[in-house]
């Protein structure tokens, strides 16, 4: 702890805004996480689904669905319902499974816009610290004073390095943990939309 306090001072001004982005992505990226691998978007009964389909037993199979709670069981039934009551054109099933998939991308890239923006002003906020150190380490030159200049020096180039480290140490896991869970939730929606047009295919 006494570390860490001592890190806050060397780094100056700058590492105070740099805790709390630094603490922000973090709590963004255990949110994004535990919301990624626990919810429930992919349909456990499709594999039992599909002789239902095949039979073309309707019928039972939104009885099936009924009992399945994850995402792609809605956007099945709302097939199947649409479907049952003549309207099941393959474009009007495409046009259902589009428009529930874009409903659940906002969903899935909940608070990422926060993680790219500590990635972007992070290093904004170290180079700020940078400057102000730089600033120090000059005006260590106009001391008299040798042994007054040469702690000013030491300070000035100490928070120089440690705000541009920090900021490069809070920007890159934010930077990374946004593009993983990009592709996490590119993934997530290419495989409900190979289900759900896979359903179709039985069906027709």
């Amino acid at each position: 702890m006494d570390g860490f306090l001592e890190l806050l001072q060397k780094g100056g001004l700058a590492m105070y805004p740099l805790l709390f982005l630094s603490l922000l992505s973090w709590a963004v990226i255990v949110e994004r996480a535990i919301n990624l691998f626990s919810s429930n978007y992919r349909s456990k009964t499709l594999k039992d689904l599909k002789p239902l389909l095949a039979s073309g037993d309707i019928e039972g199979a939104i009885k099936l669905l009924s009992t399945d709670r994850s995402y792609m069981a809605g956007v099945l039934t709302q097939i199947l319902q649409s479907y049952r009551k003549g309207d099941g054109k393959k474009e009007e099933m495409v046009r259902i499974i589009d428009l529930e998939l874009s409903l659940l991308v906002p969903k899935l890239e909940r608070n990422l816009p926060l993680l790219s923006t500590v990635a972007s002003v992070a290093p904004l906020v170290g180079l700020f610290g940078t400057i102000t150190g730089l600033i120090k380490v000059f005006s260590a030159f106009a001391v008299a004073n040798p042994e007054q200049a040469m702690m000013l020096l030491s300070k000035g180039i100490s928070e120089a390095l440690v705000a541009a480290a920090t900021g490069l140490a809070v920007a890159i896991p934010a930077l990374v943990a946004y593009w993983l869970f990009r592709i996490w939730a590119n993934q997530i929606l290419n495989r409900l939309e190979e289900e759900a047009f896979e359903a179709i295919r039985v069906l027709q």
